[in-house]
């Protein structure tokens, strides 16, 4: 009897291949969707913060993407009559700058100006995200602040995803616009490694790691070695859960001279700044304004 059901069920499993295998690409599908899907989380609302609550009055900026897609960004002025310099911020990948420029709401009083970006698809942007777009959008947001700003040379903020895109941006801007230093914080250097990294760390989803490598693409990923010589600051929480601390060390080890890391023992995700009453403020603006060093220890 045993052999018998045994027989039936391989018959069932020859004759039914097909629909065996939609069955067992149904949830791989959910989870490839899912993974590619939580690259990017946008939301349209306006405003999530006022910005009037951290003492700011941005003005609202809307320039064109390469393809004509129409991008808004806030410009904050500086307010020290002379300003220092100028940052272009480029954010995560959730919600929109009426959230995100909170992270960098203290840059004006110490006498920097900043531009914060959203990314096709997100608040007043028109179009749809990708890493090529929003890469596209960063480059035309640095173009714009330095034809029409401040044509010194910027610093480039990139938190989160905002870091590989500012990364790739700098590559691609190179020798076009002048550029003082980039800054990374809680970033990573490849779209396929991170999913990954992220998919291994719990057991659902640890047998699928493999899959960024099929659904994800590094082809807008950067070179870090090509950022030299602009000087490259790397920051990272050592509590990150959101983007692994290893991917900060990673984004470090691939880049060349001149480069520093800053370790925040402390630190989240996007919350480097906001910690231990700002204390990590300092030792960004010491880097910035004496030579690209740390007041304390450097990697």
């Amino acid at each position: 009897m045993t052999n018998a059901r045994s027989w039936n069920f391989f018959i069932f499993i020859k004759s039914n291949r097909q629909c065996l295998w939609l069955l067992t690409l149904l949830p791989l599908s959910v989870i490839l969707i899912s993974c590619s899907s939580l690259m990017y989380q946008p939301i349209r609302e306006h405003k999530i913060y006022e910005p009037k609550q951290f003492h700011l009055d941005p003005e609202d900026v809307f320039f064109k993407a390469p393809d004509g897609t129409k991008i808004h960004s806030w410009w904050f002025d500086s307010q020290q009559s002379s300003p220092k310099g100028t940052f272009v911020f480029l954010h995560g990948n959730a919600e929109n700058l009426t959230s995100h420029f909170v992270m960098l709401s203290w840059l004006p009083e110490r006498g920097y100006n900043y531009l914060i970006v959203d990314y096709p698809g997100y608040g007043l942007s028109d179009g749809a995200p990708s890493p090529e777009a929003n890469v596209a959008a960063a480059m035309n947001a640095i173009r714009w602040v330095s034809q029409n700003k401040d044509p010194r040379p910027l610093i480039v903020y990139g938190n989160s995803m905002g870091g590989i895109v500012a990364m790739r941006a700098v590559q691609e801007l190179a020798g076009e616009i002048p550029l003082k230093a980039l800054i990374v914080d809680g970033t990573f250097s490849s779209f396929q490694r991170i999913g990954r990294q992220i998919l291994s760390k719990h057991w659902l989803t640890w047998l699928v790691q493999w899959m960024p490598y099929l659904v994800l693409s590094d082809r807008w990923a950067p070179d870090v070695a090509s950022i030299s010589p602009l000087p490259l600051l790397v920051l990272h929480g050592r509590q990150d859960r959101v983007i692994p601390f290893a991917a900060g060390e990673k984004v470090f080890s691939e880049a060349k001279t001149p480069k520093t890391f800053l370790e925040v023992p402390e630190g989240g995700h996007g919350n480097l700044f906001w910690i231990e009453k700002g204390k990590y403020r300092e030792p960004v603006l010491h880097w910035l304004e004496k030579d690209f060093v740390l007041p304390q220890t450097q990697r």
